[in-house]
C-alpha cells in the first residue's frame, strides 16, 4: 500500500509538472511541483527512503526533458530530502515558527543551488539580477507551497512512517 501510494503520487505530480510547468511559467521562472511532493514525502517517510525517492524523482524530471542541466534535479532534490529529513525527525520538539523557518530556508538553499547552475553567467556579470532571479524562483514555488499549506500543513504530520 505504501509503495503504490508513493508511486502513484509521484507519477501524478510528475505529469502535472510536465503539463502545467510551461503554462505557469513567468519568463524563465517555473514552479517546481515535484519539489513540493518531495518536501511532503520527507516529512511523511523516513529520511533514507526519501533521499532515494528524491534522487529518483529528480532523475525522472531530468530524463523527461523538462530540465536544462542533466543531474541538477537529482542533486537538488537529494539535498532537500536530506536536510528536510533532518528537520522532520525533530519537528515535534520545535515550535511551529522555527519549524516553518527551517523548511523555508531549505527551499531557499535548494533554489540557490539550482539558480547558481542555471544562471551562472548572471552570477559573474550582474549579481543583483542573479539575486532577483533566485528570490523570484524561490518565492514562486513557495507561493504554491503556501496554498498547499492552507489545505494540509506540514506541521501536522506527526508520525514518520518507516
Amino acid at each position: 500500500m505504501k509503495y503504490t501510494s508513493i508511486f502513484f503520487s509521484g507519477v501524478v505530480v510528475w505529469i502535472l509538472q510536465l503539463i502545467f510547468s510551461d503554462l505557469l511559467a513567468i519568463s524563465t521562472v517555473r514552479p517546481d511541483f515535484c519539489l513540493i511532493l518531495v518536501l511532503y514525502w520527507s516529512f511523511q517517510y523516513s529520511r533514507s527512503i526519501v533521499i532515494i525517492l528524491g534522487f529518483l524523482m529528480g532523475l525522472f524530471v531530468d530524463l523527461s526533458g523538462s530540465a536544462l542541466f542533466f543531474g541538477l534535479s537529482p542533486l537538488t532534490y537529494t539535498i532537500t530530502c536530506y536536510l528536510s529529513g533532518s528537520v522532520s525527525q525533530r519537528h515535534v520538539k520545535l515550535n511551529t515558527f522555527y519549524f516553518s523557518t527551517c523548511w523555508i530556508m531549505i527551499i531557499l538553499l535548494q533554489f540557490f543551488v539550482y539558480c547558481f547552475v542555471q544562471y551562472q553567467e548572471l552570477w559573474e556579470l550582474n549579481t543583483k539580477l542573479f539575486i532577483i532571479n533566485w528570490i523570484g524562483t524561490s518565492f514562486y514555488t513557495l507561493s504554491f507551497i503556501g496554498i498547499l499549506q492552507t489545505i494540509f500543513p506540514l506541521h501536522r504530520i506527526y508520525h514518520v512512517k518507516s
